[in-house]
């Protein structure tokens, strides 16, 4: 895109539940459009439905997006304050014709859609106005619709290209409710205007909204901002991801120690790409590459693995103090007792296995305590007999006569060992590993023990003595 000067956009969530991953995404292409041109990026909160909205929401979704960094400028616009606007402008089109009172009731509406009339049929769209006011006199509910003309709206998708609608699949839609509330497309509207939003940029599911949204602008004699709709993030079996797939919100990530860099990374490449190889972004390098000219017209569908992978990458790029403060945010125990450099080690032993803070902390028990329980299937598998421990025996002596505790003399004892039995060095190291960590898979086996120290690993190594094999 070119000759985009200073966009204004917003992000506008309805506080009715927490931030999840389709509007996180959502914000965030906001965001990257607005700071790559130098512009604004404004939080609006619509929380008109004063039944569902919660302040508990409203404070999860702020929460969330300081989090990932989308920080927004200005105070956020709350909706539920401007009634007295909607109503204003709802007056506004009333008086100028744009718009009229319509007295159906339901169920007068309920009969014509049973007869298959599915679109308003004009009823009400010339009352005389004796009748009107009559109507109001005699206290008969109303709702107020907008008055479409023959024709058709058009406008030019920054993703989709142009998009035409013929006016008379359009009926005359409600904009002010019976109890007197603006409906989500008039509000929109007056918000996109009053704010001065130069690019209204949302999911597709709300394309169908934009003809009767443009033509609210134009009733208004509004400018009529530029639109974007993006691609819907689908579930593993294509349609379109909710909670029946149990994707988690923002929050959950946080809590399961996710970067936040990480997260948008994996967001914006749902349905972007910088036209180049690169996949590893920081949120600054997502911001210089952002344009809507790489962005899919086709829904992408959201991978566990491969957000897996670029949050291991994230993870390996991430300073080991870094790491460290967030382990410790999540949890301010972890590690208590041990040395900071020490914990450094930890860290940087378990780097290439840990996608997550969390990761870190749930493979991380046996560096600072002995082993309650062992891997069965690695018991079953790696120590069937008394031959296992004959060789752990010799491995110990040997250990102990070792003046000096470093990785590659406890490689080379072990291998000493296995090539004195003539078996190969596998058949030691799965059943050493076993005592050490009780687990079957974990970081270098000979760095962890040089880790843990002489007296730990002999001391553990001597409990598996006792423990295996396992008895049927």
């Amino acid at each position: 895109m070119t000759n985009v000067k200073k966009p204004q956009v917003r992000f506008a969530p309805s506080p009715t539940g927490q931030l999840h991953l389709g509007s996180a995404r959502t914000a965030l292409f906001n965001f990257l459009f607005a700071k790559h041109y130098n512009g604004l990026f404004y939080l609006r909160i619509e929380d008109t439905d004063r039944e569902r909205s919660k302040q508990k929401y409203v404070d999860q979704i702020c929460s969330s997006l300081a989090w990932l960094g989308l920080v927004w400028d200005g105070e956020p616009l709350f909706q539920s304050t401007r009634f007295e606007v909607y109503q204003s402008a709802i007056q506004s089109l009333l008086n100028k014709n744009s718009a009229y009172r319509c007295f159906c009731s339901k169920d007068v509406l309920e009969t014509g859609r049973a007869e298959g009339s599915f679109q308003y049929p004009g009823t009400c769209m010339n009352l005389p106005e004796e009748d009107i006011k009559m109507n109001l006199n005699s206290g008969k509910d109303f709702v107020v619709r907008l008055r479409i003309q023959k024709g058709e709206t058009t406008f030019d998708d920054l993703i989709y290209g142009p998009v035409h609608v013929q006016h008379e699949e359009i009926d005359d839609f409600i904009i002010a409710r019976s109890d007197g509330h603006p409906t989500y497309n008039l509000t929109a509207v007056i918000d996109d205007h009053e704010m001065e939003i130069t690019h209204v940029i949302r999911g597709e599911d709300h394309i169908s909204n934009t003809p009767k949204q443009i033509l609210i602008f134009k009733a208004l004699d509004y400018e009529i901002p530029q639109f974007a709709h993006l691609p819907m993030i689908l579930g593993p079996d294509k349609k379109r991801l909710s909670k029946r797939h149990s994707a988690p919100g923002v929050q959950q990530f946080k809590h399961n120690g996710y970067l936040p860099d990480a997260l948008l990374n994996y967001l914006a490449l749902l349905g972007w790409n910088p036209g180049t190889e690169q996949e590893i972004f920081t949120l600054d390098e997502m911001i210089t590459a952002f344009d809507f000219d790489h962005v899919h017209k086709k829904g992408a569908v959201y991978d566990d693995q491969k957000l897996a992978w670029i949050s291991g990458q994230h993870m390996m790029r991430l300073g080991t103090a870094n790491i460290l403060e967030g382990i410790h945010e999540i949890d301010p125990d972890w590690g208590k007792g041990f040395e900071t450099h020490y914990l450094y080690a930890v860290l940087e032993q378990l780097k290439q296995r840990s996608k997550s803070l969390q990761d870190f902390m749930d493979q991380s028990t046996y560096f600072f305590s002995d082993p309650e329980s062992y891997d069965k299937k690695s018991s079953q598998k790696n120590w069937k007999d008394e031959g296992v421990n004959t060789l752990i025996k010799a491995y110990i002596r040997k250990l102990e006569s070792n003046e000096n505790w470093d990785g590659d003399i406890i490689e080379s004892n072990l291998r000493k060992i296995a090539e004195d039995h003539n078996i190969s060095a596998g058949k030691m190291i799965h059943p050493t590993r076993l005592a050490v960590s009780g687990v079957a898979h974990g970081p270098s086996l000979f760095a962890l023990m040089e880790l843990l120290g002489k007296d730990v690993c002999i001391r553990r190594l001597k409990k598996a003595l006792d423990k295996f094999p396992l008895t049927s």
